[in-house]
């Protein structure tokens, strides 16, 4: 049942209906400023803007007392990652992510903008998938700070700062931030430990059976992999021919594969352990990755080489660790939960 207008934020606390709406939002986001608009009034928003300034683009739309603000994830995130800069900078609250931080300043006129709009609005919402996730917490903060208090969605978000922006966050937006991860989403581990950033806000991290079956088949696929190349290596080797047949980056990112998928198979092995038949929440936060798995992460990413020296979704399809992160993903998912509780 599709949720089709937006009285679903006149609601307070955790509510369903609000994770799926403001999950569509975000998915909305990752389109055109007409697909944004359509989006919008067909659930009832009578005012509707749309940024996109320096690849930093959302929307904003209000109706009546409510105000919303969505931003779009990256259009490459296997990029970001590969390339991902993670110095921090000075923020008002503490030390924040760099990238993050100048992004949202780019948009600092519609954001303007968009605060006269929240001011004069009862319910004030913002949200946002993968980076957008990182710059709709900016974005609160900085409403924060100008006596705008939202709440805030996110959806397979990575971590926006050091432990003292997380602290403040929590103390100024008390309840405010529901995030959700999917699974083992790799992109909310990161960045990795070595660079000590937090998470803060309400995790609601779902979990479904199913998924150990799928865990599996990547292991075979792996495994199988793996020995094709090998003989492959030592055939190269026996002839005397150079390794460029064998990339050194795609054997060692399918080597390390297990590493990197140890989250899925442990969630997997416990959700079939505990008989679990329906998917659910739990609030439970992921690990950051190592700085080994990163690195590993980083290599199978490059784009001279990686899996096969595939790229896009054929390269999504043989890491399944993307798809947890996939904004259709979430709205499946919370759509079926959301689904099963009023059922």
């Amino acid at each position: 049942m599709p949720t089709t207008d937006a009285t679903c934020l006149t609601r307070s606390g955790f509510n369903l209906d609000i994770a799926v709406f403001l999950a569509e939002a975000s998915a909305a986001a990752y389109g055109e400023k007409a697909v944004t608009e359509t989006w919008a009034r067909g659930r009832g928003f009578k005012v509707h803007e749309a940024f996109d300034r320096s690849n930093i683009q959302g929307f904003w739309c209000t109706a009546g007392d409510m105000a919303l603000l969505a931003f779009r994830g990256t259009s490459n995130i296997k990029q970001w990652i590969r390339d991902a800069q993670l110095l921090t900078v000075a923020h008002p609250w503490g030390q924040t992510h760099k990238g993050f931080t100048e992004g949202l300043a780019l948009v600092e006129q519609d954001l303007q903008l968009f605060d006269v709009a929240a001011a004069k609005a009862r319910h004030v919402w913002i949200t946002g998938h993968s980076l957008g996730g990182g710059l709709a917490l900016l974005a609160a903060a900085r409403q924060k700070m100008k006596g705008i208090r939202s709440s805030i969605y996110t959806y397979g978000q990575p971590r926006v700062g050091l432990s003292g922006f997380a602290e403040r966050f929590a103390i100024e937006l008390p309840g405010r931030l529901h995030r959700f991860v999917n699974q083992s989403d790799i992109v909310t581990r990161l960045p990795p430990e070595a660079f000590f950033y937090n998470h803060t806000g309400i995790v609601k991290r779902i979990v479904r059976p199913g998924v150990l079956e799928l865990a599996l088949e990547s292991a075979r696929i792996t495994r199988t992999l793996q020995m094709e190349w090998s003989i492959k290596a030592t055939s190269a080797l026996g002839l005397g021919l150079e390794s460029s047949l064998v990339p050194a980056s795609s054997m060692a990112s399918l080597a390390q594969n297990a590493t990197l998928d140890s989250k899925v198979f442990e969630t997997a092995l416990a959700v079939v352990g505990a008989g679990l038949t329906e998917s659910m929440f739990i609030d439970c936060e992921l690990p950051s990755l190592t700085a080994g798995e990163f690195a590993t992460l980083q290599l199978s990413l490059q784009t001279d080489s990686g899996i096969l020296g595939m790229e896009g979704m054929m390269l999504e399809g043989l890491l399944p660790w993307f798809d947890d992160h996939s904004i259709t993903e979430y709205i499946r998912l919370l759509t079926e939960i959301r689904d099963q509780e009023t059922s």
